[in-house]
């Protein structure tokens, strides 16, 4: 099983849609203890449980099914 410890400055991989299979790159920003904080190449900010980040976008897919 791959590593789950994400480190400020990482990046990361979040599906963003299902159905299209579309997934997007984020940058950790911080962990409050329950969620990580990141923020997109845009600018855009979202919180992420660890289960929904992957470190490639192949393995963001995959999960998929």
């Amino acid at each position: 099983m791959k590593s789950k410890i994400w480190k400020t400055g990482d990046t990361c991989f979040v599906i963003t849609n299902k159905k299209k299979r579309q997934s997007m790159e984020y940058k950790v920003l911080s962990f409050d203890g329950r969620f990580y904080f990141l923020e997109s190449r845009t600018g855009s900010h979202i919180n992420a449980s660890p289960s929904r980040m992957f470190r490639s976008k192949e393995d963001a897919t995959a999960s998929l099914g």
